[in-house]
């Protein structure tokens, strides 16, 4: 129960903080603190996971292929439910398909499963997040919007990561300690950035919004038991998957929705809602990630060490 606080209190306070921050007239633009995130703390932080990462490369492949898994269920998922009920898949799609694997997904698994789950979430948040901004973003487009993955600075982090990875290059220890301090950013700030984007997008249809909203949870949960089944995933790498396929949706579907104008106003209703009904499922979202981990006893250590830190 205590290990449980420890994990969730943190997200949930920080989370806040930055939903005041969004309300005061201090002039703190989530804009700024997303491309800061975008720009800088998210490359670094999956270039210091990788080349200084204590887990197998066999895992972080397996952990790779469960996103791109995750992803292609839930998207058909979505996408049938979605031609049934007759919505555009155009506008709703991405919603169902994408989770906050990054704002959300990566805090929770660094305080629930300390170092070593985060490395596998990195791996994990990776795919995701190239996915994001190249499908994701054509799907609410209309035309393939390749171009606009070769302008992520995440892609090129991935790149240098598998040319130190293939090489065996020895990077420098000022290089290992900077990417890792910028790193340490990320997870702050996406929970800032969570709380300051929830404190601004507001719900002006509530029950399209909790349609979706308990939609992309049910996907995220059905998605997770699949994908956990179907490669025999067991320990902590079970544990990840599940935390990072169930978070609600992502709020950059937001942001490509508002931009090529495909029924913003739901999206956004959506993103809140499938926040706030995640946030209030959290205890047991996280309850079941330690159960399918089959190691509570591990992750508590892993927390227990992440504390001290």
């Amino acid at each position: 129960m205590i290990a449980m606080f420890n994990i969730l209190v943190p997200i949930m306070l920080i989370t806040f903080i930055g939903f005041i921050l969004g309300r005061m007239s201090i002039g703190l633009q989530s804009r700024t603190l997303s491309n800061l995130v975008i720009l800088v703390a998210t490359p670094a932080l999956v270039f210091h996971a990788n080349v200084s990462s204590t887990v197998d490369g066999a895992m972080v492949s397996q952990l790779s292929f469960a996103a791109v898994l995750s992803l292609a269920i839930a998207g058909l998922i979505a996408w049938v439910g979605l031609k049934l009920i007759g919505s555009s898949a155009q506008s709703f799609l991405p919603s169902l398909m994408f989770p906050n694997s990054g704002n959300l997904g990566l805090p929770l698994v660094v305080l629930t499963f300390g170092a070593m789950g985060t490395q596998m979430g990195v791996a994990y948040f990776i795919v995701i997040a190239l996915v994001q901004h190249s499908i994701g973003l054509s799907i609410a487009a209309g035309s393939v919007r390749i171009r606009e993955l070769v302008r992520q600075p995440l892609l090129y982090s991935v790149v240098l990561v598998l040319l130190v990875l293939m090489t065996d290059i020895q990077v420098p220890p000022v290089v290992v300690i900077t990417t890792g301090m910028l790193g340490d950013m990320m997870i702050p700030a996406m929970l800032i950035l969570l709380g300051t984007s929830l404190a601004t997008l507001k719900v002006t249809d509530l029950l399209p919004a909790l349609v979706l909203a308990v939609a992309r949870l049910t996907i995220g949960i059905i998605t997770a038991f699949i994908v956990i089944y179907l490669l025999n995933l067991t320990g902590m790498a079970a544990g990840v998957v599940f935390i990072m396929a169930t978070m609600p949706s992502a709020i950059v579907t937001y942001v490509y929705a508002e931009r090529y104008q495909q029924d913003p106003n739901r999206v956004a209703g959506a993103v809140v809602v499938s926040t706030i009904l995640t946030f209030l499922c959290l205890p047991a979202l996280v309850w079941a990630a330690l159960q399918l981990s089959g190691d509570s006893v591990a992750a508590n250590a892993a927390l227990s060490m992440v504390a001290v830190q």
